[in-house]
């Protein structure tokens, strides 16, 4: 689903749609369907990209998603009878997605369980408009949360939680981890793709495992000349046996890339634009770009989250973790997704499918910033599983700081737009 609105007259639906369509022209590269319905809650109007959107006569079906096993995705949300129905029906499809069922007695605007898909919505003027940015949306837009369900009816407009955590038994947390991690590896990564690849230990890992698994591979690293990513990266590559590209980055490409995504990404500090740049200059169009997104949330890889942990021991830690967890989908999600579409790609970040967010979520914090005899360990908890997983030791223990630090980025763009350094939370590829 691209955008759809709803309104009092078929007019003014098919103008706002269309308009909101017309804003997101770089999502459009596939062939668009348009769809409208006379119901009971008002005149509905749907741009949809071809084969993700399903018309009957009085109901449409239309979603963005990437579900495994489920290639009738669309044709299940169409057979859910009402909100109730539809909530039971996505708690037991795992996958990515975020869409819109609409019959004659409702509009069901869904998303999945941590928001990996955009989704944004706008209530006023009488009726209620959709889309995957906020920002073609107008002033007021906010993002529909993840394993939420919002529900227009003649009666009103409700927000709904569809989605409940599932209990997982997290003993021998590492070597069940190491399990997901291979299973949804397989389901997930298509069978060629590009990899955001720092040489760290997600994007390791992520290589590791698809080369494992015979996938077409084209790792790809951005960053400045002489930057560590692009040292690190090349070392890690020749490890793995990996197929690589370098792209060293220029002062006007740079500027070129943060002056793009900048119009679009609703926060633009520093380190998000850098951030922001770094997926859009490793993206393709027509490509789907996969990146380590997720982990550092998931695993406890942030410096702040040891910061924690010294200072007010396991209690702050966890507390600064499950709050990352939360906030995930407007903190990194949506601006990275953007980044990525505005190159004409699909971001995909496989540490957040379901069976590895469940049992991360129930992974105890002291598995995660580990404190060891004379230091602390972070992620310690993946980087035992991946050792399960046989990755080589020379990438297990491998420290790495944020990519915008460790690709130059950061720092040469503070000397382009000549801004000082501060502190400022972030997110990174691994």
């Amino acid at each position: 689903m691209i955008s759809l609105a709803v309104a009092r007259s078929p007019e003014e639906a098919r103008s706002l749609a269309r308009g909101i369509a017309r804003r997101m022209r770089h999502r459009c590269g596939k062939p668009l369907r348009e769809a409208e319905l006379e119901a009971r809650f008002g005149h509905l109007c749907l741009i949809a990209r071809e084969g993700e959107c399903l018309l009957e006569s009085d109901r449409i079906a239309a979603s963005k998603h990437l579900v495994p096993g489920h290639r009738n995705f669309l044709e299940e949300i169409m057979d859910a009878a009402n909100p109730a129905e539809l909530g039971e029906k996505l708690q037991g499809l795992e996958g990515f997605y975020a869409g819109a069922y609409a019959s004659r007695d409702s509009l069901i605007l869904f998303r999945d369980h941590v928001g990996h898909m955009p989704l944004a919505y706008l209530v006023g003027g009488g009726g209620v408009s959709a889309g995957l940015e906020r920002r073609p949306l107008g002033s007021g837009a906010e993002q529909l949360q993840p394993g939420s369900m919002l529900v227009v009816e003649p009666g009103g407009i409700r927000i709904e939680k569809w989605y409940s955590l599932k209990p997982v038994d997290a003993g021998e947390a590492w070597k069940l981890l190491a399990e997901r991690l291979s299973r949804a590896a397989e389901a997930y990564l298509p069978g060629e793709f590009r990899l955001a690849f720092s040489g760290g230990l997600d994007s390791s890992l992520l290589a590791h495992l698809a080369l494992g698994l015979g996938r077409r591979v084209k790792a790809v690293t951005v960053g400045v000349e002489g930057c560590l990513d692009l040292r690190w990266a090349s070392e890690a590559a020749e490890i793995l046996g990996l197929d690589i590209e370098i792209r060293v980055v220029g002062d006007d490409e740079l500027l070129e890339a943060v002056e793009l995504v900048g119009e679009r990404i609703p926060r633009r500090s520093l380190m998000d634009l850098a951030i922001a740049a770094i997926h859009y200059l490793s993206a393709r169009s027509g490509a789907v770009l996969v990146s380590g997104q997720g982990s550092d949330e998931l695993f406890g890889g942030y410096w702040r989250y040891e910061e924690a942990l010294m200072r007010g021991g396991l209690e702050e830690a966890s507390r600064r973790i499950r709050r990352d967890i939360e906030e995930i989908h407007e903190r990194t999600l949506e601006r990275d997704e953007i980044a990525v579409a505005l190159a004409g790609g699909e971001l995909l970040a496989p540490y957040l499918a379901r069976p590895i967010y469940e049992l991360a979520v129930a992974i105890s914090p002291e598995l995660k910033v580990r404190r060891l005899a004379d230091r602390v360990v972070r992620k310690w908890v993946l980087r035992r599983a991946a050792e399960e997983l046989g990755l080589p030791e020379k990438l297990l223990e491998r420290p790495k700081k944020a990519a915008q630090y460790s690709s130059g980025i950061l720092k040469m763009l503070r000397k382009l737009l000549k801004e000082p350094a501060r502190a400022s939370p972030g997110g990174r590829m691994g």
